[in-house]
């Protein structure tokens, strides 16, 4: 009611009044009847529906208008449908994101209303950024509460007590007793977990639903009775053998140990990790075990359908394995955002349109989805879209576009439709798989990013000449125009990087981190990127500073490396042995391979692990003999093994001379390499790189440019 008495006052400036069940209406007054106000046989007509816990009924007849849930959410939601029948919207939680139209009389239209929504539950879960609870409410956000998978089983999690008095419960690594990860062939384990659950939990006959599952990570345990239950299930993604066996059993195990006092007690687990692929054949899952997924390193961009991303037909296969398990139960985890991001312009809304009704007929029935950092100014539409399509997996999308473009641009509409329309096939049609600000690279050429920023351009000419400068419209315009320009401060920062002038990327990097707080101010970015920080410092910032204190604060650039390097795999380690390392020509088959401008993922070498060499030939100028030289390496995932002419400088997290910089993955490091250059002649840098983790950005190897220079100041060290 309070809901309802805001926005029509807001309309047309009327309040209405709000009156007890029971009490007389005004004379001549129009009932607006809300929850148990309204014929109780109203719920019969949603039953007939489905008994969904948010469904509700709205009718609009010659009594008046009645809106009734089966409890109070679907009440509200009720509230909601005539809002937006009367044209309200809330597309975004900040104050431009609202649509309240103006208006002295208010029609409705005489129905019978019935809606029950796809998924029961719906959520974006909120991880680093925060929106009001009334607006996810006012976009029907809710359901009937499940407990999703969880990094951890009870009691195990954190529990050192445990571990001290029952290693046996816990992993087998190379013949010791790990904490990380439980053992879970273990009966006693077992046994631990289905007490804490008797503990914590009352005997009933309600639905449970309990998270639990490997912690995040690895330290899996390796003995012969976990492997064994793991059987031959293969996981190419990670090269090695799938741990969901194990799970599987564990799970099936405290289920049958608690069946007659939870008889619809359920698990909900992780499908995520090594732990994606579904058990051996003969290991039947529980059908009470809900299975949610969470495809971190599946191309997060784009939908099940999509012919550029080979990583979601993977994710169909998985998900179709699963389901042909028979759970009673499986929920999507998933990202709606770019991961790892400072959330430039992004878009979605293919993966929307077809991914989400694919997702609910293979009978996913809950999407919890993960969005991070998000940047209104950049996605307006994805977490609106995300809401409306979990609510009706058949709901027209073009119509809701349509809807966003008219009423949130008015005469701007058609101009920013195309700019939105656009961005989409950019993400869409773009054969990329890297995530995190790396897809930009790829994606965002100049050709493309002159079309985008005339759609821009052409929008809000149309604001301001029919609406007005100081227009919703034409604010809601600049706010996606400084987004855009944000993203071109950082390609154009790339490309000064990549090219060695850092005194300009150094520029670029002070007027993305202004523009950035200003946005913030204006709330039209949620993030840490004020100082520059964030991703934005983890992955980009360090190398750029590093080389401006380098090049132009305290020395010169005496040489920089190319883009492209000789490159070869080494799956086998043999390298060193080979003498990769050596000075000079190589026989082999090295192919050509960008370091700073792509990533490996992009250059066919998809979440590659293992050992990889690169190889470039640089002469350095003679005039710089008789003065210190370093070799300055931007950054590498994750780590590297250097040479000059064959002899050895260091590791990136071990440099030799003493000289760290500052050691680490996506960070910069350097070497003196004075004593192993030939001035004057041709010199041979030799780097040796380990990926020894799965990236979920899909980067390997040299991530940022290489360079040679020279400090004014002989005695000068990183310290210094």
């Amino acid at each position: 009611a309070d809901e309802l008495v805001k926005h029509i006052e807001l309309i047309s400036g009327v309040e209405l009044p709000v009156i007890a069940q029971g009490e007389t209406p005004p004379a001549g007054a129009v009932a607006v009847r809300i929850g148990h106000a309204a014929d109780e046989a109203l719920e019969d007509l949603i039953l007939a529906e489905g008994d969904s816990y948010s469904s509700f009924a709205l009718i609009v007849d010659g009594d008046g208008v009645s809106i009734r849930g089966l409890n109070p959410e679907g009440a509200q939601f009720g509230v909601y449908e005539l809002l937006e029948q009367l044209g309200v919207r809330w597309f975004m939680p900040i104050e431009l994101g609202a649509v309240i139209p103006e208006s002295d009389t208010i029609r409705l239209e005489r129905q019978e209303t019935i809606q029950v929504p796809s998924m029961d539950y719906r959520r974006l879960q909120q991880s680093r950024w925060s929106a009001p609870d009334e607006w996810f409410q006012r976009n029907r956000m809710g359901g009937e509460a499940r407990s999703t998978g969880s990094h951890g089983i009870p009691p195990f999690r954190r529990n050192r007590d445990l571990f001290e008095s029952n290693p046996e419960y816990f992993a087998l690594i190379d013949g010791e007793r790990e904490f990380r990860q439980i053992c879970a062939s273990n009966p006693g384990a077992v046994n631990e977990t289905v007490n804490w659950i008797r503990d914590n939990y009352e005997a009933t006959e309600d639905s449970i639903y309990i998270g639990m599952g490997p912690n995040d990570g690895e330290g899996y345990c390796e003995c012969e009775d976990c492997s064994t239950l793991d059987g031959d299930v293969y996981d190419p993604l990670y090269g090695m053998t799938s741990v969901t066996g194990r799970y599987i059993w564990f799970f099936n195990e405290v289920l049958d140990a608690l069946e007659d006092e939870y008889p619809n007690l359920r698990l909900a687990w992780y499908v995520y990790a090594r732990h994606m692929m579904p058990p051996p054949p003969e290991l039947d899952p529980n059908p009470r075990i809900v299975h949610v997924f969470a495809p971190i390193t599946l191309d997060r961009t784009r939908g099940m359908d999509n012919p550029m991303s080979p990583d979601r037909h993977v994710l169909r296969h998985i998900v179709d394995g699963w389901a042909e398990r028979g759970p009673e139960e499986m929920y999507y985890r998933g990202y709606y955002n770019n991961l790892a991001c400072p959330q430039f312009p992004f878009s979605q809304i293919d993966r929307l349109r077809n991914e989400v009704p694919a997702l609910h007929e293979r009978g996913v029935n809950v999407m919890r989805v993960e969005v991070i950092y998000q940047s209104w100014a950049s996605t307006p539409i994805t977490p609106y879209l995300a809401l409306r399509r979990m609510w009706d997996v058949d709901g027209d999308m073009d119509a809701l576009l349509d809807d966003f473009y008219e009423k949130f641009f008015g005469p701007a509409a058609g101009a920013m439709g195309r700019y939105f329309e656009d961005l989409e096939a950019a993400f869409r049609d773009t054969p990329y798989k890297t995530g995190s600000s790396y897809l930009y690279f790829p994606i965002f050429d100049q050709q493309r990013r002159d079309a985008l920023r005339g759609a821009i351009e052409r929008g809000a000419e149309l604001a301001e000449a029919e609406a007005g400068a100081d227009s919703d419209y034409a604010r809601r315009i600049h706010m996606i125009g400084q987004g855009f320009e944000r993203m071109e401060l950082f390609l154009d920062m790339i490309a000064a990087r990549n090219a060695h002038d850092f005194q300009t990327a150094h520029e670029l990097v002070e007027a993305y981190i202004e523009l950035t707080d200003a946005m913030i101010d204006k709330e039209w970015v949620v993030s840490r990127e004020a100082d520059g920080g964030g991703y934005f410092g983890r992955f980009f910032r360090q190398p750029i500073a590093s080389g401006h204190h380098r090049t132009v604060e305290a020395g010169d650039l005496v040489k920089g490396l190319p883009d492209e390097w000789d490159f070869l795999i080494d799956p086998a380690e043999i390298g060193e042995l080979a003498g990769y390392y050596r000075a000079g020509e190589l026989g082999g088959n090295w192919q050509r391979l960008k370091t700073s401008s792509r990533s490996w993922s992009d250059q066919g070498l998809h979440y590659y692990t293992g050992d990889a060499w690169y190889r470039a030939h640089v002469t350095i100028p003679e005039e710089y003999e008789g003065r210190e030289i370093y070799l300055w390496f931007g950054g590498v995932d994750n780590e590297a093994k250097v040479w000059v002419n064959g002899q050895l400088l260091g590791t990136n997290r071990e440099p030799l001379h003493g000289l760290p910089g500052e050691a680490g993955t996506f960070r910069p490091f350097e070497f003196l390499a004075t004593e192993a250059v030939r001035f004057g002649e041709e010199n041979t840098v030799t780097a040796k790189t380990t990926n020894d983790r799965l990236a979920e950005l899909g980067t390997g190897g040299i991530v940022a440019p290489v360079m040679l220079w020279s400090p004014h100041d002989p005695d000068w060290t990183p310290e210094n």
